[in-house]
């Protein structure tokens, strides 16, 4: 089928890599904006240029997936691109007039979470400067609302192929490259600290279903079960048949103890629900990273 042209931001990435790749499987035209990448898409969404660009590229549909996702950077350094960046594009698809926009946040908006499992109506509290200026993305993204559908997203703990390994990068994908390399991982507190970690592939599943339904809302997206992260490495090495090597240091102020997502909202509003089981995602990621350094 061919559906309407979609602009998404941050489609180099990890997540948006697997959204472009997808949206272009399914025959969509895509468009891709991206500070990493090339020709007429290469630039920073901060940049107010970027306006410009949108409205010559005419989209239907914009998925806003470019963000600084440095939780523990300090809120300056978060600001340019999660606040500045979203009014950007948020200008941009009114200007655009674009049918519909899709924004990506994140379950940093929550901040320490007051119950469990954490639904659409708990308070919003971050803690961090990431979650702030989601936090803040998300109350502009509501002020356009009388323009066009703004669909928003907190994701959480996505994890799966092509993830980065850097500092800032998803544990998961650190916690293999430690384990690849051999070298010793770091673990911040006791290690029982909870995350719900979801596969890209339903992430990506999420976003995708949308386009069947342009409407104004905010969603969960997680697996809907916790996972220590102390027994996460212990899986992964087990699974890599590596041997485990740990560091542990003091708990970081700016995360979060405990995460566990409810998407029953989810499951209404689009149909949808995570299909992905944690060893079945771990086992394809591990491969995935395998491949990179045997290649």
């Amino acid at each position: 089928m061919t559906g309407p042209k979609i602009l998404i931001t941050g489609g180099l990435g990890f997540i948006g890599s697997h959204l472009a790749e997808r949206l272009n499987n399914l025959h969509y035209q895509t468009f891709v904006i991206d500070k990493r990448g090339s020709g007429p898409g290469r630039i920073d969404i901060s940049d107010p240029r970027v306006i410009d660009l949108v409205v010559k590229v005419k989209p239907q549909v914009i998925f806003h997936l470019a963000a600084d996702n440095r939780v523990t950077a300090p809120s300056r350094d978060v600001l340019t691109s999660n606040v500045i960046g979203t009014f950007n594009l948020l200008e941009a698809a009114r200007k655009a007039k674009v049918k519909q926009f899709i924004f990506t946040s994140s379950a940093a908006v929550y901040g320490d979470p007051e119950f469990l499992p954490i639904n659409e109506i708990h308070p919003t509290r971050p803690i961090s400067g990431y979650g702030l200026s989601k936090l803040v993305g998300e109350l502009y993204c509501r002020n356009y609302q009388d323009y066009f559908p703004v669909s928003i997203f907190r994701f959480s703990n996505v994890y799966g192929p092509r993830q980065e390994s850097g500092s800032e990068g998803g544990v998961v994908a650190i916690f293999i490259d430690r384990l690849l390399k051999g070298q010793q991982a770091v673990i911040y507190g006791d290690g029982r600290q909870t995350r719900d970690f979801i596969f890209v592939a339903d992430a990506v599943e999420a976003l995708t279903l949308v386009l069947d339904k342009p409407q104004s809302f905010t969603l969960n997206i997680g697996s809907g079960k916790p996972t220590p992260i102390g027994g996460l490495f212990a899986r992964l090495a087990k699974l890599m048949r590596a041997e485990p090597a740990l560091i542990k240091k003091p708990f970081r102020p700016t995360e979060i103890k405990h995460s566990l997502f409810d998407c029953s909202l989810a499951k209404k509003t689009l149909g949808w629900q995570p299909r992905t089981k944690l060893i079945q995602g771990l086992y394809e990621t591990v491969n995935y990273f395998t491949g990179i350094q045997r290649g």
